[in-house]
């Protein structure tokens, strides 16, 4: 398991890299920071990741919501982001709510 932070002052925050994470409800524990989990995926992904990070997470103790976004570059944007935000705000997630995204690479 990697772990890497993005340095901005007091807004810094680690991202985790590791290989078969996915498997092993036990490797989630060091990232959370709190009982709520907002996932963040999109529509290729959600079909082959979703339901396994859900149930890892939720036997780590958490609990958790899910965000799932169109897939490709145009749907990266503020407005899109307004998406998750809202979902955030429309459950009790709080500043300890870890937020996992799942992207990036993926293929069918």
């Amino acid at each position: 398991m990697e772990r890497l932070t993005v340095t901005l002052g007091e807004r810094s925050y680690p991202i985790t890299i590791a290989a078969g994470l996915f498997n092993d409800p036990a490797s989630f524990l060091p990232l959370k920071s709190g009982d709520q989990a907002m996932l963040v995926t999109n529509e290729t992904l959600a079909p082959l990741y979703l339901d396994t990070v859900r149930s890892a997470l939720e036997q780590s103790g958490v609990n958790v919501d899910s965000v799932i976004l169109p897939d490709g570059e145009q749907y990266k944007s503020l407005a899109v982001m307004d998406t998750v935000f809202t979902a955030l705000l429309q459950k009790p997630h709080g500043r300890d709510t870890t937020l996992v995204a799942l992207g990036g690479g993926g293929d069918r």
